[in-house]
């Protein structure tokens, strides 16, 4: 044990000052990127959580613009690598619980 009450170790670390002096900032920007790319890459979860909600004027307007947000990433080809990923994840449960594939074939986007 060190003189500031820290524990050595085995491994050879860093100091604990290495950029992380301002924690809530790297959060914060951690954070809005994460979202950044949810909100650009998977479009189609925003319109479903939007559908979901209680309908109302508000619900409404949130919903054309929500299907507007999936309809320009789409074409910007943004949803490409989540919707590879749902036809991977939708196949292996077909073949693990034994249902039928989706008429629809693998890599077919999600119709709501």
């Amino acid at each position: 044990m060190s003189g500031h009450g820290e524990f050595e170790s085995p491994v050879d670390l860093r100091s604990q000052h290495f950029g992380l002096h301002r924690p809530l900032r790297w959060t914060t920007q951690t954070i809005a990127v994460a979202s950044l790319f949810l909100l650009v890459a998977n479009a189609t979860a925003l319109r479903a959580w939007v559908d979901e909600q209680p309908p109302g004027p508000v619900q409404a307007r949130a919903a054309e613009a929500a299907a507007q947000w999936e309809g320009a990433m789409s074409a910007l080809g943004a949803d490409r690598l989540r919707n590879y990923f749902n036809a991977k994840w939708k196949a292996g449960k077909a073949h693990r619980f034994g249902e039928t594939p989706d008429p629809a074939g693998p890599g077919a986007p999600d119709q709501r």
